[in-house]
């Protein structure tokens, strides 16, 4: 008698674990894109410091001689550190994602075949690869 009794509240109690584990997961997805945008924001800054960093050097109604625009190797600097530390960003919170979606994964009893951790890591990873690409640029390829 007590078990039909317990039955809907077990049956409740499961249903609630079950949006527990999905609204921990959504959360987990927000939280990497919150990161991976503040690692894109940190590369864009990067490339404004690098590009824009011989403005400061002079005022801009003064031109001079060619070797006042010469890029300043302190905003080249500083500006690959701001697009590795996106980069570790991403690298960082792209894999710890991953661990967690993959734990999800093998807990959450419901499979969805469409929804699993690897499009946003992957997402992720091609943000990391195009700083590593961006860095490439900044350093070697300068002008």
């Amino acid at each position: 008698m007590t078990d039909a009794k317990e039955n809907p509240q077990v049956e409740l109690a499961r249903k609630l674990e079950q949006l527990s584990l999905q609204r921990s997961y959504m959360n987990t997805e927000r939280t990497l894109a919150v990161w991976t945008r503040t690692a894109l924001g940190l590369m864009i800054f990067g490339i404004a410091v690098d590009r824009f960093g011989l403005l400061m050097r002079h005022p801009p109604w003064h031109v001079g001689n060619l070797a006042e625009l010469l890029p300043n190797p302190l905003s080249t600097l500083g500006g690959a550190i701001l697009v590795a530390m996106g980069v570790l960003v991403l690298l960082a919170t792209g894999f710890r994602f991953l661990a967690y979606g993959l734990r999800w994964y093998r807990v959450n009893p419901r499979h969805v075949w469409y929804h699993t951790p690897w499009l946003a890591f992957s997402f992720a990873m091609l943000m990391a690869v195009f700083g590593i690409a961006l860095l490439v640029v900044l350093c070697v390829f300068r002008q």
